[in-house]
């Protein structure tokens, strides 16, 4: 008799899961197991580390899994528990229908649940309901706990461009080579200097170093416009009404604007020049036609910067 190819599934998401019950943990306790078994032979293990539950289309190892069911490689799939299988109850529980359809068991170690068992189908369902609420309610604290940060002024954001972030002191530092081009797109930006020379100016820099980056308007207005670079963080800039769509927040969820939370790369005095520069549109390279006070404003920031270049 051909012993059973079994694939085991394993995924850690949060911190606390980390430390409560590792990816490592779980997969090594599955290997010993299996390898005690003449019955049973390891078909792979398929982890996704740091991944959420709430979306299997998310998780590449998961969706390999279902290949490799689908391809006939995988006779039985064995994880720990319903909410490291699906946290979504239609992902759960389609899963689940189509893996039976071609006679692959999941067999649930926490709820002792073989999925080819009938008696197990109501318990799998409501189980898979507690799972998803118990998302919802992980989801609703999580969002609580960012909220308090940002109220207390230390968020938990991803470093924009020109920045790191260091995870254990949640602290932002300069990452040198990035803040060289925010300092030119500033630099330049700040003496008159329309986008198109500008990102002229970034991508020979980058082909210089063959970094593959392509500078566009939209990535230097979005950089030119963040205020990161002066040292401060505006929380909340945009928000998911739903899972699957983020979109910008319009007064809909609480903003903090913080002040001097990490080094700045740019003094205020260049940024708020910049911004007006910004805001009236004076650097678009297609415009031709200004009004009096515009044409001023351009005068002042390129005679200012022939001053500083005599000077210098």
């Amino acid at each position: 008799m051909q012993n059973k190819r079994v694939a085991i599934y394993c995924r850690v998401s949060t911190l606390y899961e980390v430390q409560d019950s590792s990816f490592e943990m779980q997969r090594d306790a599955y290997i010993q197991m299996i390898d005690s078994r003449n019955d049973l032979v390891l078909a792979g293990v398929y982890g996704d580390h740091g991944k959420s539950g709430t979306s299997i289309k998310r998780r590449s190892e998961f969706q390999r899994m279902l290949r490799d069911c689908e391809d006939g490689k995988i006779d039985i799939v064995m994880t720990k528990s319903i909410s490291r299988f699906a946290r979504n109850l239609r992902d759960c529980l389609t899963t689940i229908d189509h893996l039976k359809q071609l006679g692959i068991p999941v067999l649930f170690e926490k709820e002792g649940i073989n999925t080819m068992d009938n008696k197990s189908e109501l318990l799998l369902n409501v189980l898979a309901i507690i799972a998803e609420e118990e998302s919802i309610s992980i989801g609703q604290n999580m969002r609580w706990a960012y909220e308090r940060r940002n109220a207390a002024g230390d968020p938990f954001h991803k470093a924009p461009y020109g920045y790191r972030r260091d995870k254990k002191a949640n602290r932002w530092y300069i990452h040198e080579s990035e803040a060289r081009r925010v300092r030119f797109a500033f630099q330049y930006a700040g003496r008159g200097v329309c986008y198109q020379e500008i990102i002229k100016g970034l991508n020979d820099m980058e082909c210089e170093e063959e970094t593959g980056l392509v500078w566009d308007n939209y990535r230097l207005t979005k950089l030119l416009k963040h205020e990161a670079y002066i040292g401060d963080v505006l929380t909340n800039k945009s928000y998911r009404p739903s899972r699957n769509r983020q979109v910008p927040n319009r007064g809909e969820r609480d903003q903090y604007y913080i002040e001097s939370h990490h080094e700045p790369i740019i003094d205020r005095e260049t940024y708020d020049k910049v911004q007006e520069l910004v805001k009236r549109k004076l650097l678009w390279t297609v415009r031709k036609r200004f009004t009096q006070e515009e044409r001023e404003l351009l005068n002042i920031a390129r005679n200012g910067s022939a001053q500083e270049q005599g000077k210098e």
